[in-house]
């Protein structure tokens, strides 16, 4: 599944002195490759989560078009548009989220809850995320009991319950320490080159450039491809 961003941006309106706007994203292309780990470097506040947020269908561009499989995201209805991003695009959000009144695995479950199919093999699916991020001990835990890096790992597994073709993850492995960081980079890397998905990592860690197979730089807005 291929996903394109054609001369999108994005401009966000402010009162005060002088210019009443300011461009978060200048207009850009960008293609997103399945089978790769692209990753998107940059200070906070340059325009990463905005571009990344485009890019899934989370919010509109002020100019420009992504297309998914050729098809405009924008051009949909906004159930139309929600369906597909379910379908196929797991996205790992920057902040901790989850459902408090869910244990981890309903959490998890929560987005495959909508298509039906087997609650077993939906559960050993949810079951076998868990492990590979190193909670399964945490299954029966409400989200509320959980710490900040737990939360997080969570947040990865409900991405990928779905195998998606897609995944966007904006900065996950911000709560973490050394070891289950390089767990999380390691999971991303292997769904990409194993399974043929299209990673988007969105991060400020220098570390992770490691794991990358394509590298941009944003700043001020502007995306940049830069050599590994």
């Amino acid at each position: 599944m291929k996903l394109e961003a054609v001369g999108i941006g994005r401009i966000f309106f402010r009162n005060g002195h002088g210019t009443n706007y300011f461009h978060a994203v200048n207009a850009t292309d960008f293609v997103l490759q399945p089978g790769k780990l692209t990753e998107i470097v940059g200070r906070s506040g340059s325009g990463k989560t905005t571009f990344l947020h485009m890019l899934s269908g989370l919010l509109t561009p002020s100019e420009g078009k992504v297309l998914l499989d050729g098809t405009d995201l924008y051009a949909m209805d906004d159930n139309r548009r929600s369906l597909l991003r379910n379908q196929h695009i797991g996205i790992i959000p920057q902040g901790q989220t989850g459902l408090a009144g869910l244990t981890v695995l309903e959490n998890v479950l929560a987005p495959a809850a909508m298509y039906g199919g087997d609650p077993a093999s939906r559960r050993q699916r949810a079951s076998e995320l868990l492990k590979l991020v190193g909670i399964s001990d945490l299954e029966d835990v409400f989200a509320n009991e959980l710490s900040g890096g737990e939360v997080r790992r969570m947040s990865i597994a409900r991405a990928l319950i779905n195998d998606p073709q897609i995944v966007m993850a904006d900065e996950p492995t911000g709560d973490l320490d050394d070891e289950n960081t390089e767990i999380v980079l390691q999971l991303l890397r292997a769904i990409a080159h194993e399974d043929g998905v299209a990673v988007l990592l969105v991060t400020h860690e220098k570390e992770a450039e490691a794991y990358a197979d394509a590298l941009y730089r944003m700043s001020g807005g502007f995306l940049t491809r830069e050599e590994k």
